[in-house]
């Protein structure tokens, strides 16, 4: 059954050129059925407009003249409306446009940026000698004998054998743990680790699926044999773990148990931030730090400190925020400078440094991950933000 999240699910996977052969079909079956086109119309609004879908208006024509004429009445609303309303017309549009609303000092100003990820922008900005892309899906995976296999390289299907555990490269590029007759005997020990500007998905063997953000790593045993099934993250991970009340899941981020039977959650345990965030979506979990114990319910984020183990929980986290990585967008909603910077730093593989006092500027919106460097900077730069680039260093002055 078609709904609207599956249907910004297929536009994404066609923009980014992942969509599978099965999915393009169900893809232009909706493009093409008239009880969607009032959705894909609104979806569609801002990134038909920059050319971002044009293939989509060549291969279907019709489509497109109906866009068009649904982006002119759109349009034509938006001029009635003030300019601190802007934000809910860019919202009426597809939620995930590379759009960004930002406010400075309580003053409303909107820059929109609508990308078409198939196009590169030449554009030399804030001084950069080179135009730098956005990361994409890249992870290596290391086997329990020390080997290697550079999952973006490697072929699908079959890429290794650990015990009578088959590792399979599937065919949305995704890694899963399949096992065979036999028994696994011996604990082999595998790691699924991104590099700055990657991102991956891997199904762990019990079926549990994991989302690594760039510069992140899962260990976890190629088949589990014990009573308990434990793994260890760095970085930034997504997990939906399989419930299985004989066999507890524990998660070690930073030196924090997580113990959990079968829910979904984020981990945010980059060891250059000054805590380790824990944020419950589903189900429950208990945090063990410091020798306390915390029980999260969903919406609720543990914070641990990284020097002293203290564990502060809020009761109302902003999950569209803790999640926008894993949907592909940046989410700056509350964010300084001192918070978006890091982000940059692991989706485009640069440094950054900063001269004299550093901005005080506090930024609200979202925009897409799949952009260049050069359009994030021009966003920085419309909202004050002095900086420019040296090699792959963005220098930011005060």
């Amino acid at each position: 059954m078609m709904t609207s999240e599956i249907l910004q699910q297929l536009l994404d996977e066609y923009a980014m050129g992942t969509i599978s052969p099965e999915d393009r079909q169900r893809l232009l079956a909706a493009l093409r059925d008239p009880v969607w086109a009032g959705t894909v119309g609104d979806f569609l609004l801002e990134d038909l407009h920059a050319g971002r879908y044009d293939v989509v208006a060549e291969e279907f024509p019709e489509v497109g003249k109906r866009l068009q004429q649904h982006l002119a009445t759109q349009l034509h609303a938006a001029k009635q409306v003030p300019v601190a309303s802007h934000r809910n017309i860019f919202r009426m549009g597809w939620r995930k446009v590379a759009a960004a609303v930002l406010l400075i000092g309580g003053v409303a100003a909107a820059v929109i940026y609508l990308s078409n990820p198939r196009k590169v922008s030449t554009k030399n900005t804030a001084g950069m000698a080179a135009n730098i892309g956005p990361g994409g899906h890249k992870a290596m995976l290391t086997l329990s004998d020390g080997s290697t296999i550079l999952l973006d390289d490697a072929s699908k299907g079959a890429i290794a054998q650990q015990g009578n555990t088959q590792i399979l490269k599937q065919g949305n590029g995704q890694l899963a743990y399949q096992p065979q007759s036999g028994t696994n005997t011996a604990t082999l020990w595998n790691t699924v680790s991104t590099p700055q500007g990657g991102d991956y998905q891997v199904a762990l063997p019990d079926g549990t699926k994991a989302w690594l953000n760039a510069a992140s790593a899962i260990t976890f045993p190629a088949a589990f044999t014990g009573k308990e099934r434990q793994v260890t993250v760095k970085g930034e991970v997504y997990l939906e773990v399989v419930q299985s009340a004989a066999h507890p899941f524990t998660v070690i981020a930073n030196g924090v148990a997580i113990k959990v039977l079968g829910t979904s959650f984020n981990i945010n345990a980059y060891n250059d931030e000054d805590y380790t965030k824990i944020t419950l979506v589903t189900g429950s979990i208990k945090i063990n730090s410091g020798n306390r114990d915390w029980l999260l319910k969903p919406g609720q984020q543990a914070a641990a400190n990284n020097r002293d183990a203290t564990v502060k929980v809020s009761a109302n986290a902003d999950l569209e925020q803790v999640l926008a990585w894993k949907n592909g967008l940046f989410n700056f909603n509350g964010a300084d400078i001192r918070a978006v910077m890091p982000q940059l730093e692991r989706w485009y593989g640069i440094k950054v440094v900063y001269e004299g006092a550093v901005p005080d500027i506090v930024f609200k919106g979202e925009m897409y991950k799949n952009v260049n460097l050069s359009d994030v900077l021009e966003m920085l730069k419309a909202m004050g933000v002095k900086c420019r680039m040296d090699g792959k260093t963005l220098i930011v002055s005060g």
